[in-house]
Protein backbone atom coordinates (compact mmCIF):
# COMPACT_ATOMS: atom_id res chain seq x y z
CA UNK A 1 0.00 0.00 0.00
CA UNK A 2 0.89 3.55 -0.50
CA UNK A 3 1.66 5.80 2.35
CA UNK A 4 0.28 9.08 2.52
CA UNK A 5 0.99 12.46 4.80
CA UNK A 6 1.39 11.50 8.26
CA UNK A 7 0.12 8.09 8.29
CA UNK A 8 3.12 5.98 8.84
CA UNK A 9 3.91 7.97 11.86
CA UNK A 10 0.52 7.09 12.98
CA UNK A 11 0.14 3.18 12.16
CA UNK A 12 3.61 2.62 13.95
CA UNK A 13 2.12 4.83 17.32
CA UNK A 14 -0.97 2.73 17.59
CA UNK A 15 0.27 -0.84 16.53
CA UNK A 16 3.85 -1.10 17.13
CA UNK A 17 3.61 -2.97 20.71
CA UNK A 18 1.59 -5.34 18.86
CA UNK A 19 3.73 -5.92 16.03
CA UNK A 20 6.78 -6.48 18.49
CA UNK A 21 4.43 -9.08 21.04
CA UNK A 22 3.33 -10.53 17.31
CA UNK A 23 6.66 -11.63 16.76
CA UNK A 24 8.74 -11.73 19.34
CA UNK A 25 10.97 -9.02 18.54
CA UNK A 26 14.29 -8.11 21.27
CA UNK A 27 14.49 -4.88 19.41
CA UNK A 28 13.23 -2.26 16.86
CA UNK A 29 14.10 -0.45 13.81
CA UNK A 30 12.16 0.98 11.68
CA UNK A 31 13.71 2.77 8.17
CA UNK A 32 12.05 4.49 5.38
CA UNK A 33 10.33 7.95 4.16
CA UNK A 34 7.83 8.50 6.60
CA UNK A 35 7.06 11.71 6.12
CA UNK A 36 7.57 13.00 9.79
CA UNK A 37 7.49 16.54 9.13
CA UNK A 38 4.26 16.64 8.80
CA UNK A 39 3.40 15.54 12.06
CA UNK A 40 6.56 16.25 14.35
CA UNK A 41 4.61 16.24 17.49
CA UNK A 42 3.24 12.04 17.28
CA UNK A 43 7.01 11.71 15.53
CA UNK A 44 8.34 13.09 19.17
CA UNK A 45 5.84 10.74 20.70
CA UNK A 46 6.45 7.70 19.17
CA UNK A 47 9.86 8.51 19.95
CA UNK A 48 9.10 9.16 23.43
CA UNK A 49 6.51 6.04 24.30
CA UNK A 50 9.33 3.70 22.89
CA UNK A 51 12.57 4.50 24.09
CA UNK A 52 13.62 5.19 20.20
CA UNK A 53 15.85 7.14 18.90
CA UNK A 54 16.66 8.54 15.00
CA UNK A 55 19.99 7.90 14.24
CA UNK A 56 19.60 10.16 11.41
CA UNK A 57 21.37 14.06 12.20
CA UNK A 58 21.76 14.97 8.49
CA UNK A 59 19.53 16.50 5.31
CA UNK A 60 18.45 13.39 3.44
CA UNK A 61 16.39 15.36 0.94
CA UNK A 62 17.37 17.73 -1.65
CA UNK A 63 15.42 20.92 0.20
CA UNK A 64 18.33 20.49 3.32
CA UNK A 65 15.15 18.39 4.72
CA UNK A 66 15.01 15.38 7.31
CA UNK A 67 12.83 12.79 5.96
CA UNK A 68 14.38 9.01 6.26
CA UNK A 69 14.81 8.52 9.50
CA UNK A 70 16.75 5.57 10.66
CA UNK A 71 14.48 4.96 14.15
CA UNK A 72 15.86 2.05 16.81
CA UNK A 73 15.83 1.53 20.36
CA UNK A 74 19.67 0.35 20.34
CA UNK A 75 21.89 2.25 21.56
CA UNK A 76 23.85 5.02 19.87
CA UNK A 77 27.04 4.15 19.88
CA UNK A 78 25.91 0.23 17.94
CA UNK A 79 24.19 2.56 15.10
CA UNK A 80 26.04 4.50 13.03
CA UNK A 81 24.37 6.20 9.79
CA UNK A 82 25.85 8.72 7.18
CA UNK A 83 24.66 10.14 3.87
CA UNK A 84 25.40 8.91 0.63
CA UNK A 85 24.52 10.46 -3.17
CA UNK A 86 21.40 10.83 -4.52
CA UNK A 87 20.67 7.18 -6.28
CA UNK A 88 18.70 7.73 -9.89
CA UNK A 89 16.46 10.57 -10.29
CA UNK A 90 15.37 10.39 -6.43
CA UNK A 91 15.60 13.96 -4.54
CA UNK A 92 16.30 11.75 -1.50
CA UNK A 93 19.88 11.23 -0.18
CA UNK A 94 20.60 7.49 0.78
CA UNK A 95 21.60 6.25 4.04
CA UNK A 96 24.04 4.15 4.94
CA UNK A 97 23.41 2.58 8.86
CA UNK A 98 25.58 0.30 9.89
CA UNK A 99 24.73 -1.80 12.83
CA UNK A 100 27.47 -3.66 15.29
CA UNK A 101 25.21 -6.58 16.58
CA UNK A 102 27.05 -9.83 18.15
CA UNK A 103 25.59 -13.01 18.28
CA UNK A 104 26.04 -14.73 21.81
CA UNK A 105 28.17 -17.32 21.18
CA UNK A 106 29.94 -19.92 23.95
CA UNK A 107 32.73 -19.34 25.84
CA UNK A 108 36.07 -20.29 25.54
CA UNK A 109 36.78 -23.41 27.56
CA UNK A 110 39.93 -25.10 28.88
CA UNK A 111 41.20 -28.30 27.39
CA UNK A 112 43.94 -30.39 28.24
CA UNK A 113 45.56 -32.13 25.62
CA UNK A 114 47.15 -35.47 26.47
CA UNK A 115 50.40 -36.65 24.69
CA UNK A 116 49.81 -40.96 25.08
CA UNK A 117 52.73 -41.14 23.04
CA UNK A 118 55.28 -39.96 25.62
CA UNK A 119 53.74 -41.58 28.20
CA UNK A 120 55.65 -43.36 31.13
CA UNK A 121 53.81 -46.55 31.05
CA UNK A 122 56.28 -48.70 32.88
CA UNK A 123 56.65 -45.64 36.02
CA UNK A 124 52.59 -45.72 35.82
CA UNK A 125 52.40 -49.54 36.20
CA UNK A 126 54.83 -49.81 38.68
CA UNK A 127 52.85 -46.84 40.68
CA UNK A 128 49.57 -48.42 39.61
CA UNK A 129 50.93 -51.71 41.14
CA UNK A 130 52.25 -50.48 44.50
CA UNK A 131 48.89 -48.56 45.41
CA UNK A 132 47.10 -50.24 48.55
CA UNK A 133 44.00 -51.04 46.87
CA UNK A 134 42.88 -53.25 49.83
CA UNK A 135 43.48 -50.49 52.33
CA UNK A 136 42.19 -47.24 50.36
CA UNK A 137 38.97 -49.05 48.71
CA UNK A 138 36.82 -48.79 51.63
CA UNK A 139 33.21 -47.69 52.49
CA UNK A 140 30.16 -48.07 50.24
CA UNK A 141 30.27 -48.72 46.17
CA UNK A 142 30.46 -45.07 45.56
CA UNK A 143 33.20 -43.81 48.05
CA UNK A 144 35.56 -46.79 46.43
CA UNK A 145 34.48 -45.56 42.85
CA UNK A 146 35.48 -41.76 44.02
CA UNK A 147 39.07 -43.35 45.96
CA UNK A 148 39.50 -45.29 42.62
CA UNK A 149 38.77 -42.71 40.20
CA UNK A 150 40.97 -39.50 42.30
CA UNK A 151 44.37 -41.97 42.50
CA UNK A 152 43.80 -43.10 38.55
CA UNK A 153 43.81 -39.38 38.03
CA UNK A 154 46.42 -38.46 39.82
CA UNK A 155 48.63 -40.63 38.77
CA UNK A 156 47.51 -40.17 35.19
CA UNK A 157 48.51 -36.53 35.54
CA UNK A 158 52.11 -37.59 36.85
CA UNK A 159 53.01 -39.97 34.22
CA UNK A 160 51.27 -38.95 30.89
CA UNK A 161 52.79 -35.35 30.10
CA UNK A 162 49.86 -33.13 29.18
CA UNK A 163 49.00 -29.14 28.62
CA UNK A 164 46.20 -27.12 29.24
CA UNK A 165 44.83 -24.43 27.00
CA UNK A 166 42.11 -22.12 26.09
CA UNK A 167 40.09 -22.98 22.95
CA UNK A 168 37.43 -20.77 21.13
CA UNK A 169 34.21 -21.76 19.52
CA UNK A 170 34.94 -20.38 16.51
CA UNK A 171 38.23 -22.08 16.33
CA UNK A 172 39.17 -24.05 12.99
CA UNK A 173 38.81 -28.28 13.82
CA UNK A 174 42.99 -28.16 12.74
CA UNK A 175 43.35 -25.30 15.05
CA UNK A 176 45.49 -27.24 18.15
CA UNK A 177 47.62 -26.60 21.18
CA UNK A 178 50.38 -25.59 18.93
CA UNK A 179 48.16 -22.91 16.68
CA UNK A 180 47.09 -21.05 20.13
CA UNK A 181 50.14 -20.90 21.76
CA UNK A 182 51.71 -19.36 18.78
CA UNK A 183 48.89 -17.32 17.99
CA UNK A 184 49.35 -16.07 22.01
CA UNK A 185 53.08 -15.49 21.60
CA UNK A 186 52.34 -13.22 18.27
CA UNK A 187 49.82 -11.68 20.43
CA UNK A 188 52.46 -10.64 23.36
CA UNK A 189 54.72 -9.27 20.70
CA UNK A 190 52.43 -7.14 19.21
CA UNK A 191 51.66 -5.51 22.79
CA UNK A 192 55.53 -5.55 23.86
CA UNK A 193 55.51 -3.62 19.95
CA UNK A 194 52.82 -1.22 20.53
CA UNK A 195 54.03 -0.36 24.47
CA UNK A 196 57.79 0.10 23.28
CA UNK A 197 57.78 0.59 19.24
CA UNK A 198 61.63 -0.70 19.10
CA UNK A 199 63.25 -1.54 16.36
CA UNK A 200 64.12 -5.09 18.04
CA UNK A 201 60.63 -5.63 19.12
CA UNK A 202 59.22 -4.90 15.14
CA UNK A 203 61.67 -7.78 14.35
CA UNK A 204 60.36 -10.13 16.83
CA UNK A 205 57.10 -9.35 16.44
CA UNK A 206 57.51 -10.02 12.55
CA UNK A 207 59.30 -13.45 13.97
CA UNK A 208 56.51 -14.61 15.33
CA UNK A 209 53.91 -13.60 12.51
CA UNK A 210 56.26 -15.96 10.33
CA UNK A 211 56.28 -18.65 13.16
CA UNK A 212 52.29 -18.43 13.36
CA UNK A 213 51.68 -18.94 9.52
CA UNK A 214 54.63 -21.58 9.78
CA UNK A 215 52.57 -23.62 12.32
CA UNK A 216 49.00 -22.87 11.17
CA UNK A 217 50.20 -24.24 7.93
CA UNK A 218 51.50 -27.39 9.49
CA UNK A 219 48.43 -28.08 11.22
CA UNK A 220 46.44 -27.32 8.47
CA UNK A 221 48.33 -30.08 6.56
CA UNK A 222 48.55 -32.52 8.98
CA UNK A 223 44.89 -32.22 9.59
CA UNK A 224 44.10 -33.03 5.73
CA UNK A 225 46.01 -36.04 5.75
CA UNK A 226 44.41 -36.99 8.87
CA UNK A 227 41.26 -36.23 6.96
CA UNK A 228 42.46 -38.07 3.60
CA UNK A 229 43.42 -40.96 5.36
CA UNK A 230 39.87 -41.33 7.73
CA UNK A 231 37.60 -41.03 4.23
CA UNK A 232 39.71 -43.52 1.95
CA UNK A 233 39.34 -46.46 4.80
CA UNK A 234 36.99 -48.96 3.71
CA UNK A 235 34.70 -48.89 6.90
CA UNK A 236 33.83 -44.91 7.13
CA UNK A 237 30.11 -45.06 7.01
CA UNK A 238 27.90 -41.72 6.60
CA UNK A 239 28.01 -40.41 10.17
CA UNK A 240 31.87 -40.45 9.66
CA UNK A 241 31.46 -38.87 5.93
CA UNK A 242 28.89 -36.53 7.00
CA UNK A 243 31.72 -35.50 9.99
CA UNK A 244 34.42 -35.28 7.94
CA UNK A 245 32.52 -32.75 5.72
CA UNK A 246 31.07 -30.49 8.03
CA UNK A 247 34.84 -30.26 9.27
CA UNK A 248 36.30 -29.47 6.29
CA UNK A 249 33.41 -26.62 6.07
CA UNK A 250 34.80 -25.27 8.97
CA UNK A 251 31.17 -25.29 10.62
CA UNK A 252 31.16 -25.04 14.85
CA UNK A 253 29.12 -27.04 17.02
CA UNK A 254 26.66 -24.21 17.01
CA UNK A 255 26.19 -23.80 13.50
CA UNK A 256 24.92 -27.06 12.99
CA UNK A 257 21.43 -26.42 15.04
CA UNK A 258 19.98 -23.17 14.18
CA UNK A 259 18.70 -20.91 17.51
CA UNK A 260 16.17 -22.14 18.93
CA UNK A 261 13.00 -20.23 20.63
CA UNK A 262 12.53 -20.37 24.30
CA UNK A 263 8.62 -20.11 25.42
CA UNK A 264 9.30 -16.83 26.89
CA UNK A 265 9.92 -15.44 23.01
CA UNK A 266 13.59 -15.23 23.17
CA UNK A 267 16.33 -17.03 21.30
CA UNK A 268 18.60 -19.65 22.44
CA UNK A 269 22.18 -18.97 20.35
CA UNK A 270 24.50 -21.01 22.82
CA UNK A 271 24.79 -24.26 23.08
CA UNK A 272 24.01 -24.81 26.48
CA UNK A 273 21.04 -22.61 25.90
CA UNK A 274 20.29 -24.78 23.24
CA UNK A 275 20.24 -28.27 25.49
CA UNK A 276 18.44 -26.71 27.76
CA UNK A 277 15.21 -25.86 25.57
CA UNK A 278 15.54 -29.25 23.87
CA UNK A 279 15.65 -30.86 27.40
CA UNK A 280 12.28 -29.05 28.33
CA UNK A 281 11.05 -29.56 25.12
CA UNK A 282 11.72 -33.51 25.26
CA UNK A 283 10.92 -33.90 29.30
CA UNK A 284 7.54 -32.23 28.38
CA UNK A 285 6.77 -34.84 25.74
CA UNK A 286 7.17 -37.78 28.53
CA UNK A 287 4.70 -36.55 31.38
CA UNK A 288 2.23 -39.30 32.69
CA UNK A 289 -1.12 -37.88 33.68
CA UNK A 290 -1.16 -39.65 36.52
CA UNK A 291 2.58 -40.43 38.06
CA UNK A 292 1.66 -41.88 41.62
CA UNK A 293 -0.69 -44.76 39.76
CA UNK A 294 0.73 -48.24 40.28
CA UNK A 295 1.94 -50.03 37.39
CA UNK A 296 -0.25 -52.76 36.24
CA UNK A 297 0.91 -57.06 37.24
CA UNK A 298 2.78 -58.53 34.78
CA UNK A 299 2.25 -61.93 34.82
CA UNK A 300 5.46 -64.46 36.17
CA UNK A 301 6.70 -66.19 32.85
CA UNK A 302 9.49 -67.72 34.75
CA UNK A 303 10.09 -69.16 38.24
CA UNK A 304 14.31 -69.26 37.69
CA UNK A 305 16.27 -66.08 39.79
CA UNK A 306 20.03 -65.44 39.59
CA UNK A 307 21.52 -65.89 43.01
CA UNK A 308 24.57 -64.47 42.24
CA UNK A 309 26.92 -63.53 39.87
CA UNK A 310 31.05 -64.60 39.65
CA UNK A 311 33.42 -62.19 38.29
CA UNK A 312 37.12 -63.18 38.42
CA UNK A 313 40.00 -60.44 37.91
CA UNK A 314 40.89 -62.80 34.45
CA UNK A 315 37.35 -61.46 33.25
CA UNK A 316 37.90 -57.96 33.95
CA UNK A 317 41.70 -58.17 32.37
CA UNK A 318 40.39 -59.10 29.67
CA UNK A 319 37.51 -57.08 28.88
CA UNK A 320 40.07 -53.91 29.74
CA UNK A 321 42.16 -55.26 26.76
CA UNK A 322 39.36 -54.52 24.19
CA UNK A 323 38.71 -51.45 25.28
CA UNK A 324 39.12 -48.76 22.76
CA UNK A 325 41.75 -46.72 22.93
CA UNK A 326 40.34 -44.36 20.53
CA UNK A 327 37.33 -43.96 22.26
CA UNK A 328 36.80 -40.14 23.99
CA UNK A 329 36.71 -40.14 27.92
CA UNK A 330 34.12 -41.06 30.15
CA UNK A 331 32.47 -38.13 32.59
CA UNK A 332 35.25 -39.41 35.19
CA UNK A 333 38.19 -38.28 32.83
CA UNK A 334 39.55 -42.07 33.07
CA UNK A 335 41.15 -42.18 29.43
CA UNK A 336 40.70 -45.63 27.77
CA UNK A 337 44.64 -45.72 27.10
CA UNK A 338 44.91 -45.89 30.84
CA UNK A 339 42.10 -48.84 31.16
CA UNK A 340 44.09 -50.26 27.97
CA UNK A 341 47.38 -50.14 28.97
CA UNK A 342 47.59 -51.21 32.43
CA UNK A 343 44.55 -53.79 32.22
CA UNK A 344 46.44 -55.93 34.36
CA UNK A 345 47.19 -53.56 37.34
CA UNK A 346 43.68 -51.73 37.27
CA UNK A 347 42.15 -55.32 36.90
CA UNK A 348 42.55 -56.60 40.55
CA UNK A 349 40.56 -52.64 42.17
CA UNK A 350 37.72 -52.68 39.31
CA UNK A 351 36.87 -56.52 40.54
CA UNK A 352 36.77 -55.37 44.12
CA UNK A 353 34.55 -52.44 43.35
CA UNK A 354 32.07 -54.66 41.13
Amino acid sequence: MEWQGGEPIHFLHTNLDQLMQQHSCSHILIVGDLNQHLVARVFDDLLTVHGLTNHVTFPTHNSGSSLDPVISDLPEDIVTCRPLGAVGSSDHLAVLSTIQVATLRDAPMMRTNWLWGKADWEGLQEALCCTPWHTILTGDVDEQVSTFTSTVLSLQNTYVPNHTFKVKPRDQPWFGYECRMAADAKSRAWRRFKEHPTYINKLLHKEECANMRSVQRLAQQRWQDDLKSRLSGRSVGSKAWWTALKDQQGLAPEDQIPPLDRADGSVATRSNDKAEVLAAYFSGKMTVPDPERHPPAMAQLNTASLQFITITTEDVKQQLLKVDTKKALGPDGISPHILNHCAAQLAGPITTIF
